[in-house]
C-alpha cells in the first residue's frame, strides 16, 4: 500500500512540475479545491474518458494518476505541492 502510494505521489509530483513550469498553480489550485469533495467521482470520470485520451495521448502515468486523483488525501497533498511551488519552495 505504501508502495502504491508512493508512485502515486511521484506521479502527481510530475503533474505539479508541469502545471508550475506553464504558471497555471493558481487555476490549478482552485479547480483541485473544489473537486476534491467529489474525488471518487472526478476519478471515475477520469475512466470514463480514458479511451478517448489514450488514443489522442501517450500518457503511461494516466492509470496511477486516476487512481491517485480517487483519493483525497492524495487531492490535499496535490494542492499543498502546488502552493508550494506557487511560493518558490
Amino acid at each position: 500500500m505504501e508502495e502504491e502510494r508512493a508512485r502515486q505521489r511521484e506521479v502527481l509530483g510530475k503533474f505539479a512540475d508541469e502545471i508550475a513550469e506553464r504558471r497555471m498553480c493558481a487555476p490549478a489550485i482552485f479547480l483541485f479545491e473544489s473537486i476534491q469533495p467529489l474525488a471518487f467521482v472526478a476519478g471515475q470520470a477520469l475512466a470514463f474518458i480514458e479511451p478517448l485520451l489514450r488514443v489522442m495521448f501517450d500518457a503511461p502515468d494516466y492509470e496511477v494518476f486516476r487512481e491517485a486523483i480517487e483519493d483525497r488525501e492524495n487531492v490535499r497533498w496535490l494542492v499543498g505541492r502546488l502552493e508550494e511551488l506557487e511560493r518558490g519552495e
